[in-house]
């Protein structure tokens, strides 16, 4: 199975130590930290980026899937998305991590990688994914909902307020 996935107007791949640069640009824009860490947390430094970027490539090699780069068309970065374990409530489950360069909002990438990393999630055969949203975050919780997940509660997360929006894979759902 490749490790790229192409949607109409994304290339999803596994992220690469080149990143770097476009993994800060994206984690220290203040509009997407202002979702991601919102106060009272800090934003993000430039040490936990880093981290996270080694994080999404151990990820691949430990399980043979994780977050993806999303680049547009003309191969510049646009986002970070696919599929991540994550642990919520004591259970280990997987997440669609999706986050979007602020000039890109409101063009559907977020759906767009959101829909794929589903689509890509079933070839895995796992049994759902869910997406952890701070409940301000209307954009994201309309993503989630066009991506075709479901409110299903509440949760702490990263010592915030989460709304779980979760998706059954199993074959009644297809």
């Amino acid at each position: 199975m490749s490790e790229q996935w192409r949607t109409e107007r994304l290339l999803a791949r596994p992220p690469q130590p080149s990143d770097r640069d476009a993994y800060r640009d994206l984690f220290l824009d203040p509009a997407v930290g202002a979702w991601l860490r919102p106060s009272p947390l800090p934003p993000y430094t430039e040490a936990e980026i880093d981290e996270m970027l080694g994080n999404d490539q151990w990820h691949w090699t430990e399980y043979g899937f994780g977050a993806w780069t999303l680049l547009d068309r003309d191969g510049s970065v646009v986002g970070r998305g696919g599929l991540q374990w994550t642990e919520v409530d004591d259970a280990r489950v997987v997440e669609l991590p999706w986050t979007i360069r602020s000039e890109q909002w409101s063009r559907g990438l977020g759906t767009e990688a959101a829909a794929a990393a589903i689509e890509w999630a079933r070839t895995l055969a796992l049994p759902e994914v869910i997406a952890l949203i701070v409940p301000a975050n209307l954009r994201s919780r309309r993503v989630a909902e066009k991506a075709g997940l479901e409110l299903d509660g509440e949760t702490l997360h990263a010592g915030l307020p989460h709304l779980v929006y979760r998706l059954g894979l199993d074959d009644s759902d297809v």
